[in-house]
């Protein structure tokens, strides 16, 4: 085994992989009984500890701006002669992918009709519904999402550039626990990062499945089974298990790269051929909402049961408490991944760069599609946002559909999807290899082989017990914990840069070019 898998942390590899066997096999043998379990822990965390939630993103991302903001922005990961690796729009497309993957054209449309159909505030399928639904859309995928993604990358990073411990999210916490980082308390947070990681990319990859899936029945019919979902998650495996072998600097980055092309590729298309005025006003209208609304979007909590009463339900648990948990329970693999894709950045770069760029595109993003499917119905008379709204796996379908050359787009929205989570997947098989090889940089291929195989074959079976919905709530409940473990790391990242010699920082223009080259010529 040794030899398949390298050098292996045994105490946080073999318990990861134990307790998701056993969690499959409760969830298979019991289903009633662990569905009331993991219920249980949602209503709790997500419904009555909600607010953790609020505060500990407030503090995060105040923590995450003063560091690249102030006097310690100009520390560069990795030294002060470091050089970043990849060019920036390499970086910002790892970045991208890593940190939505499928998510971003699940829920492109979804989310914002969502909210124009069953709107909290405002009459639903109104022009006020419309403008509540772009404003509260934005506020879920810009900026807080990436600040929390960006404080657990960045704490990786510099632990394990600039202070030269292992590349694990424990060694973040080494200012406050030192050497016990390699010992039981230490273990425990990587085996529990690790398990939320194996969650994660086994639902983004079953959940991107089912997509393309539908994409496929929408446009030729292709029927809709457990064998056509199987097979394409396979097919996402295969290619991202390929390219993370290959490694980050090669096969990740060309797939990376044709991500963000194909992004902005869709966005310009819908541009041209979607009501571009109405776009483009839109766009920064619902940045202005969003601007001027952010506070009380941010600490809203819904307490005198206003919108509840409304809309029937817990709203803000189901959507921003459900976000952000979500986020927190992405945030081991993506902050993993983000830490090896940034080397050579300054604090103030990553920081600027994490905390806008992605956020941004993802707002033009839902723009072009949830706020072009809510034109086509409010001002067109078209039922697209009611179809969209019912239909999640098909919504971005049902929205190109109601534009020329759907021919042409639907395809290119597939591979859209494929290429995405094929991104997310061989983030995730790395971060998994990362932490289960002790924190090496370059886990062996062995280890990412094995876990691309263990993800899609987990993929598969939960699919396969109607189980995707699960996987999602135990990812959900798993994430509460971690939301500590990353305040935690705030603390020890706070702590670590202000023992840093700031003088031997040069805050000089960057050249990341040759740096990129040269990493691809060694690989």
């Amino acid at each position: 085994m040794k030899k398949i898998l390298g050098v292996t942390d045994k105490v946080i590899f073999i318990p990861a992989v134990i307790v998701f066997v056993a969690m499959f096999l409760y969830i298979l043998l019991a289903p009633e009984n662990a569905a009331t379990v993991i219920s249980a822990v949602l209503d709790v965390t997500v419904n009555k500890l909600g607010v953790t939630y609020i505060l500990a993103y407030i503090l995060i991302a105040f923590i995450f701006l003063y560091l690249g903001l102030s006097k310690y922005g100009k520390i560069r990961l990795g030294g002060p002669d470091a050089k970043p690796e990849f060019s920036f729009f390499t970086w910002m497309g790892m970045l991208f992918g890593a940190g939505l993957g499928v998510g971003l054209v699940f829920f492109g449309v979804t989310e914002p009709v969502s909210h124009f159909v069953t709107a909290p505030y405002a009459e639903n399928l109104s022009v006020q519904a419309a403008e509540d639904a772009m404003r509260i859309t934005f506020f879920h995928w810009s900026f807080l999402p990436w600040m929390f993604y960006g404080i657990v990358g960045l704490a990786m990073a510099y632990f394990a550039y600039n202070k030269k411990l292992p590349g694990l999210v424990s060694s973040a916490l080494h200012p406050l626990i030192g050497d016990k980082i390699g010992k039981t308390p230490g273990k425990i947070v990587d085996c529990f990062s690790l398990l939320a990681i194996i969650c994660g990319v086994s639902m983004s990859t079953g959940t991107a499945g089912s997509q393309i899936v539908s994409g496929l029945n929408i446009t030729w019919g292709m029927p809709i089974s457990f064998t056509t979902v199987a097979l394409i998650i396979i097919g996402v495996g295969l290619v991202g298990t390929l390219s993370c072998i290959s490694g980050v600097a090669k096969g990740v980055k060309v797939i990376s790269d044709a991500n963000l092309w194909i992004v902005l590729v869709l966005i310009g298309f819908s541009l041209i051929f979607g009501p571009t005025q109405f776009l483009i006003q839109s766009f920064f209208q619902n940045m202005g909402n969003l601007l001027q609304d952010f506070a009380r979007l941010t600490f809203f909590s819904d307490a005198y049961h206003a919108v509840s009463d409304k809309v029937g339900f817990n709203w803000v648990g189901s959507w921003t408490i459900f976000y952000w948990a979500w986020w927190v329970a992405f945030g081991p693999f993506v902050g993993g991944f983000l830490f090896r894709a940034s080397k050579g950045r300054t604090l103030r770069e990553f920081v600027t760069a994490v905390a806008l760029v992605p956020g941004l595109l993802c707002c033009v993003w839902f723009t072009n599609f949830g706020g072009g499917a809510i034109y086509k119905t409010l001002f067109e008379g078209s039922d697209v946002a009611i179809k969209a709204a019912g239909d999640s796996a098909g919504s971005l379908f049902y929205f190109l559909q109601e534009l020329p050359l759907w021919q042409l787009s639907i395809p290119l929205a597939i591979i859209l999807i494929f290429t995405l989570i094929t991104t997310s997947f061989n983030s995730g098989t790395f971060v998994a290899g990362n932490l289960s090889a002790g924190g090496d940089v370059e886990p062996t291929i062995g280890m990412r082989a094995f876990w691309g195989a263990f993800m899609v074959i987990n993929a598969i079976l939960y699919y396969w017990i109607g189980g995707l919905t699960i996987l999602q709530n135990l990812a959900i409940a798993m994430a509460f914990p971690f939301i500590i473990i990353t305040m935690l790391m705030c603390v020890g990242l706070f702590k670590g840069v202000k023992s840093e010699d700031l003088s031997q920082y040069q805050e000089l223009p960057e050249t990341d070019a040759p740096a990129e080259a040269a990493a691809e010529e060694t690989v």
